[in-house]
């Protein structure tokens, strides 16, 4: 017998929280999350940034049960900036994880899909684990790619759950494109006169200044929402979902590795690069105690590897050579430092004018999300 059930008590979402570490038991490559952020913030709706009171959304967390034993989770949500600013009415789903059952899978969704349509949205699309800016995508290919452990803060998923989204109805909406850039790459000379022009028009390259982390975010929060206005599915991020991001900053940021340009004391570019701490997140198993924590004061002094992944231009200052200056000083950062490899991503797939030079600099397409929709 399949019954799906809405989780509500302490108990229930601990119950939501732990069934991938039984999904993904046996599979070498799964980095676990952390249980104590998964309680007490991801799932928590006084503490995660998506439930702002008066600006944020709402979701329910759905588990299907097939004869009493768990089979599978999701979440709907609805995400009211998101429809604001964009002016439809739609809804999603993130946080899917199941055992290959397609008739518990499509129970499921059929569950999530119907309070979406309570709220009377048109459509539902997914996996967001809540907004663009965090989670996003199914794993779709690059499943034997190295590394095989999945990159800090991107998805990771069986083959077959593309099997369960067909079976439930689903079609891909986009894909997002991630590409790995190696450190034996060949910067040319011209780059450094490109570098100097633009210096000598009063362009300031330079690192975070962490001192000053509070003032930094601020200008970081600009460039993004700026810069990536015409992005396939943008919604600004808000102070409180900014935040958040300046407290991920602070615990794994090499601030080495975060470049920005300033124009009149302002500024007008960026390039942040982190750690990839994955493969020491994996041997923590989820737990931070009794000793989690070891491994995780380790991870920046033994990572080889970056995820780029807040990368823009504000628009004024565009067509000028600081996107290109920005790539070559992070390859020559990395190289510095001592990493040997980053991963730049995601970027969507119609999004050519990252696309072209990542391609150019010898990115090399080796993982592929996808945003998948059904009508409702």
């Amino acid at each position: 017998m399949i019954e799906v059930k809405q989780m509500q008590s302490k108990q229930e979402i601990k119950q939501f929280i732990k069934l991938p570490f039984r999904i993904y038991k046996r599979d070498p490559y799964w980095v676990p999350p952390l249980i104590f952020e998964q309680k007490h913030i991801v799932f928590n709706r006084k503490k995660h940034p998506f439930f702002e009171q008066g600006v944020g959304g709402e979701a329910v967390f759905f588990m299907v049960f097939r004869d009493g034993k768990p089979v599978g989770r999701v979440t709907a949500h609805y995400n009211r900036l998101h429809n604001e600013y964009h002016k439809v009415n739609e809804g999603f789903f993130g946080f899917f994880e199941a055992e290959n059952d397609p008739e518990a899978a499509k129970a499921l969704f059929a569950e999530g899909e119907a309070w979406l349509r309570a709220r009377r949205a048109m459509l539902i699309r997914g996996p967001y684990n809540y907004t663009l800016y965090d989670e996003i995508g199914m794993l779709a290919d690059g499943w034997d790619n190295e590394p095989k452990t999945p990159v800090l803060l991107e998805m990771y998923n069986p083959r077959y759950y593309l099997d369960l989204m067909a079976e439930a109805g689903y079609e891909k909406e986009v894909d997002w494109l991630a590409f790995m850039v190696h450190e034996g790459i060949k910067i040319k000379p011209v780059f450094e006169k490109i570098k100097k022009r633009l210096e000598d028009n009063g362009y300031i390259f330079r690192h975070i200044n962490t001192r000053k982390l509070d003032k930094e975010v601020e200008g970081l929060k600009e460039v993004v929402n700026r810069s990536w206005q015409d992005n396939w599915g943008h919604v600004p991020y808000t102070d409180k979902q900014f935040e958040a991001v300046k407290a991920a900053f602070k615990m794994i940021m090499d601030p080495r590795m975060i470049l920005m340009v300033e124009y009149e004391g302002k500024v007008v570019a960026s390039s942040i690069s982190l750690p990839d701490i994955n493969p020491s997140l994996k041997k923590m198993r989820g737990r931070l105690f009794p000793f989690g924590w070891w491994y995780f004061l380790r991870a920046r002094k033994r990572t080889i590897g970056l995820r780029t992944f807040l990368f823009g231009v504000l628009p004024e200052h565009r067509n000028k050579g600081l996107d290109a200056v920005l790539v070559t000083d992070t390859i020559k950062c990395g190289r510095k430092y001592g990493y040997q490899w980053a991963d730049c991503s995601i970027i969507v797939e119609n999004n050519t004018k990252i696309i072209d030079p990542v391609v150019k600099w010898g990115g090399q397409l080796y993982r592929t999300y996808r945003i998948f929709k059904k009508n409702l």
